[in-house]
């Protein structure tokens, strides 16, 4: 009876440390499969055929599918320049440069957006609807309440994801798979 029990506790300690490892690289922690730019996510085998079950297990999960790389770049951040998790009910002030592409979109989703049909107006911005600066860096402010200026509308209130998409990017992205500059998350005011 007692090699029973011990059979019972080591299984299930196994399947435990299974099932949290598993979902510790579906969530691009470690550098295994992702690679990690400050509060930004790459997932630099999505789309290729290089890629292996825990890429495509991200992007589905999330009801979302990879895209080539050649064709698109896409980061994610859960997290901010802090490290702290992205939260709805903060505001939040995303600044910089963007490396080098044709276009950009930058938007904001969450478990609960995967499943409506409407998201609000404004959670998402493109590189041709944003206000720039002189030497070329911009400001987006993400917030439920009102900013003046470029203003996103997170998608929702859990499990918030801000998505950077580089269309057409260029060659340093696409050969190295390197980020020069990407843009900063600082948190501001929290309700």
């Amino acid at each position: 009876m007692n090699n029973l029990v011990k059979f019972a506790v080591s299984s299930i300690a196994g399947l435990g440390l299974g099932v949290i490892s598993a979902q510790a690289l579906i969530d691009g922690y470690g550098s295994f499969f992702s690679k990690n730019h400050g509060p930004w996510t790459s997932w630099p085998t999505a789309g290729t055929r290089s890629s292996n079950p825990y890429v495509r297990a991200h992007y589905l999960i999330h009801n979302r599918l990879p895209i080539s790389q050649f064709e698109i770049n896409e980061l994610e951040a859960r997290v901010d320049d802090a490290g702290a998790p992205l939260d709805a009910n903060c505001t939040y002030e995303i600044k910089g440069l963007m490396p080098k592409a044709r276009w950009w979109s930058l938007y904001t989703f969450s478990q609960e957006s995967a499943h409506q049909t409407a998201l609000p107006k404004r959670a998402g911005i493109g590189s041709q609807q944003v206000f720039y600066h002189q030497d070329g860096s911009f400001r987006i402010m993400l917030s439920t309440e009102p900013q003046t200026g470029n203003w996103l509308v997170p998608a929702g209130s859990d499990d918030l994801v801000i998505v950077l998409r580089h269309y057409n990017p260029g060659r340093s992205i696409t050969n190295q798979f390197s980020f020069s500059n990407l843009p900063t998350i600082t948190r501001g005011r929290c309700r």
